[in-house]
């Protein structure tokens, strides 16, 4: 008689699935949606959407902070694993936004690859076999180190035009940049480079405040010095998000922004987030893929980290820390589904569970919300509030989830 019942509960969940609709193929990519259908053939488990009209009202937000400066938007690390390529493309076209700045040289060729067209900034190193390559497609190059300076002076031997670079001045941070006490001699020798132009100067800045301002104080004073010497630094820039925020100081001529582009701030409850509503430019979807109704006494994992304390239906994700989804959400996130919202119960590598109750309507193939506009909870920054961690741990989505352009959501 177990085997009985077991088989026929085998067979309708197989039946279930079966029936599951999922996404066609002609959907990923560029291709600019105003609403998003259901679809009905060649399935994905999990994925991404970004909205056109939130990053560039971003933008403009942000360039408004800044009285009306540039906008270079740092899209490193896959733009925090919403796709560089897509991102930059939706921002190419953008009016607030001077450029793109990357760390590695690979994702900034792969940007021009993509047809950008504004200004791309390699702030980390290169490796020579990439040297032409970054040259012909016009990729400003970071002078960081007397070594960076001398890898690039013999670049403009081997090329018929000017090299355009930027000087990264080390005001404090200690990871990387030209060592301040340093940097007057390099710069005045790249100036003094007939190959190469200097297209910005720049530096970066650490979070606490009062050590940010003597860095804003050492930076402004070797531009001046730079200046009288008749040496073009081009122009200049410091402010990362938390600094754009904090500090006007560091404003310089342009700023330049990683998560804030994104609709997110850097840390829950920031008063900024408040004047500046910033737009929620994406959303991460998942369709439910196991529905099962477990009794008191059960667990849920390896480590038995969920205990139902009664019947309750469990939901499982696809999609889980391995993908890039917040580990932290197990510990008060929430998730839409059909309108309502579930608490998040258990994040493992691969899986998401979700508790719907004692009864659902829920049915495999429904598709969950994770991350979205569509509710305060599940924005990035109710998000970041729920589980009690920055903004920057919840967007770290591996290059491999597909994604999907909107006009607007």
């Amino acid at each position: 008689m177990l085997i009985d019942t077991s088989r026929r509960k085998f067979m309708e969940y197989a039946a279930i699935t079966a029936s599951v609709v999922a996404l066609p193929s002609s959907l990923w990519g560029s291709t600019a949606r105003s609403k998003f259908d259901l679809p009905k053939e060649n399935s994905a488990d999990f994925w991404l959407e970004l909205s056109r009209k939130a990053y560039h009202k971003n933008a403009e937000i942000i360039s408004t902070m800044a009285n009306q400066k540039p906008v270079l938007a740092v899209i490193k690390n896959n733009a925090y694993g919403l796709g560089d390529v897509e991102v930059a493309k939706i921002l190419d076209t953008s009016v607030h936004i001077e450029g793109f700045a990357l760390v590695k040289a690979d994702r900034a060729l792969a940007l021009r690859k993509a047809g950008i067209k504004k200004n791309i900034l390699l702030m980390g190193d290169f490796d020579e076999s990439l040297g032409q390559d970054l040259v012909e497609n016009d990729i400003v190059l970071s002078i960081f180190s007397a070594h960076a300076l001398q890898k690039i002076k013999s670049l403009s031997n081997n090329s018929k035009k000017q090299i355009s670079t930027a000087l990264y001045i080390d005001t404090g941070l200690g990871r990387m940049g030209i060592p301040f006490n340093q940097a007057f001699e390099l710069a005045t020798a790249a100036s003094g480079s007939l190959g190469l132009n200097i297209k910005y100067t720049f530096s970066t800045l650490t979070t606490p405040k009062d050590f940010a301002k003597e860095q804003i104080r050492i930076f402004n004073d070797l531009i001046q010095e730079l200046s009288r010497e008749g040496v073009n630094v081009g122009k200049t820039h410091l402010a990362p998000s938390f600094s754009l925020i904090d500090l006007p100081s560091s404003h310089q001529d342009m700023v330049r922004p990683g998560i804030l582009i994104h609709g997110s701030y850097p840390l829950a409850n920031m008063d900024a987030s408040k004047k500046w509503p910033l737009m929620p430019t994406y959303r991460l979807k998942s369709r439910v893929m196991r529905l099962e109704k477990l009794s008191a006494g059960d667990t849920i994992g390896f480590s038995r980290f969920y205990k139902v304390t009664k019947d309750e239906w469990i939901a499982t994700l696809p999609i889980g820390w391995g993908d890039g989804y917040d580990s932290g959400a197990e510990n008060g996130a929430k998730v839409l589904l059909n309108g309502a919202l579930y608490p998040v119960i258990n994040v493992n590598a691969n899986h998401t569970n979700i508790s719907l109750g004692a009864n659902t309507m829920v049915k495999v193939g429904d598709i969950a919300t994770l991350i979205g506009p569509e509710k305060p909870e599940i924005t990035p920054e109710g998000f970041g509030k729920l589980v009690k961690r920055h903004n920057y741990l919840q967007i770290n989505y591996k290059e491999s989830i597909p994604k999907l352009i909107f006009d607007v959501f």
